[in-house]
């Protein structure tokens, strides 16, 4: 995620808050008009997305000709788990065509890649067997888009561009309503990611060396990082419409114990905030954001 890309939308359309700033970031960050946000969300994708959307897609798509094999595989990352293997499998594209078309995508801009930091399984001697489902498990890198508005496009907008290009709108902004919190939320951990980063390595006098997701055949975390001083700080995001309590906290705990870590910092990021008693709770190691805490990210340097 870039932080000026975030700044820079902030201070041109001066957003009421921290939530409404993510909230609309995540679907018109990357757009250089400046929007209205005294209006409502479904009226400012009409405006700026769905009424211009043969401007859109002509500019989105002029790189990428017209071949569709880009467009279902850019859908295919945006709604999915943005694994490479996985998206393949849902663009219904094989390996070596989905690798080429990737790597196209990389060169233009379009997407980046987020390595896995997964290691893989040792085995003892030449000739030792493995469960069958860990025996197939491939350790797959994930995929980034450039920016949020192209993330939206293919996971909102392309797949109802008939429908779009009649003027019926209804579909998309149903099926975008039924699925709007959880595609902000991946919007918000890239954030917090970036108040790690940008933010509170500097609080805390410290230099991150590693820092991103984890993932692996059994465990996902949405924030682990790597200091210079030898620490390790785990983190996870939740946007959601009710306060974070202390289970999430347990549920994380399950996780670095289940890949026996110890973290120095542990740090929880809400939309909404926190439960009394996850407040009270006595951990030193225990550090809780809300989405304006991340305001720090729009001061420009």
């Amino acid at each position: 995620m870039d932080r000026k890309l975030f700044s820079d939308f902030f201070h041109r359309n001066l957003p009421s808050d921290m939530e409404q700033c993510i909230d609309l970031f995540a679907i018109f960050g990357g757009l250089d008009d400046p929007i209205n946000t005294d209006e409502d969300i479904e009226t400012l994708i009409i405006k700026h997305i769905l009424e211009p959307f043969e401007k859109h897609q002509k500019d989105i798509f002029e790189l990428l000709g017209d071949d569709l094999l880009y467009g279902k595989l850019l859908h295919a990352i945006s709604i999915g788990d943005r694994r490479l293997d996985s998206a393949y499998r849902r663009a219904r594209i094989g390996k070596e065509r989905g690798r080429e078309a990737f790597e196209f995508l990389l060169r233009i801009g379009y997407l980046s890649i987020e390595h896995s930091r997964e290691v893989p399984l040792l085995k003892i001697h030449p000739k030792q067997r493995f469960k069958k489902e860990i025996e197939r498990h491939k350790i797959s890198h994930k995929l980034r888009f450039h920016s949020p508005f192209l993330r939206f496009w293919f996971a909102f907008v392309e797949p109802f561009r008939k429908s779009i290009h009649e003027q019926n709108y209804s579909p998309m902004m149903e099926h975008f309503h039924t699925h709007h919190n959880e595609f902000v939320g991946f919007i918000f951990e890239e954030l917090c990611g970036l108040f790690i980063h940008e933010i509170l390595s500097l609080r805390f006098e410290d230099t991150i060396i590693d820092s991103g997701s984890y993932w692996d055949r059994e465990v996902e975390i949405d924030l682990l990082s790597e200091t210079a001083r030898g620490e390790l700080w785990i983190g996870e995001c939740k946007w959601t419409n009710h306060k974070l309590n202390k289970k999430e906290l347990h549920k994380l705990e399950e996780k670095w114990t289940k890949l026996s870590l110890a973290p120095d910092k542990i740090l929880l990021f809400s939309k909404r905030g926190f439960s009394n008693e996850l407040l009270a709770l006595k951990e030193r190691r225990l550090y809780l954001y809300s989405a304006e805490d991340l305001e720090g990210l729009t001061r420009r340097l």
